[in-house]
């Protein structure tokens, strides 16, 4: 690898835009090299910060213009992936809900290595092995 790359996006917290989100991800993904099996993974557990980040963040927030979601990825020169989802809303620990609480397991079984950071807003930092190279 020549230099470290990255993919940053900012958008509004809203369902409408994870999609879009999930699929600029691919893409990146894709010029990176990154095998399928492997984008599912970062895109599964980034997906699932996504959502949590839009449906529980800005509770209570009513002013459109302050919600926040942000996308950073960046492939290193070590060949690690690192993909940052950040919100300026609250972290909420809640009581588990039937059927419901998963996301923050799922990323975890999925990254490699996560921690969460909720100093002025949440950002959940998920780590992944670069690209397989076959040959």
């Amino acid at each position: 690898m020549s230099a470290p790359s990255e993919l940053r996006l900012q958008c509004p917290a809203q369902p409408r835009y994870v999609p879009p989100i999930r699929h600029a991800l691919a893409a990146f993904l894709e010029v990176l090299g990154f095998e399928r099996r492997e984008q599912d993974d970062v895109i599964t557990a980034a997906g699932e910060a996504l959502a949590n980040a839009v449906e529980h963040a800005y509770a209570g927030v009513s002013d459109e213009t302050l919600r926040v979601l942000e996308l950073l990825a960046r492939l290193d020169y070590g060949g690690t992936l690192c993909v940052d989802i950040s919100d300026r809303g609250s972290f909420i620990v809640r009581d588990p809900l039937p059927g419901r609480g998963f996301g923050l397991r799922i990323i975890a079984a999925i990254a490699g290595k996560t921690s969460i950071e909720t100093s002025g807003g949440t950002r959940i930092r998920m780590q992944f092995s670069g690209p397989a190279r076959n040959g």
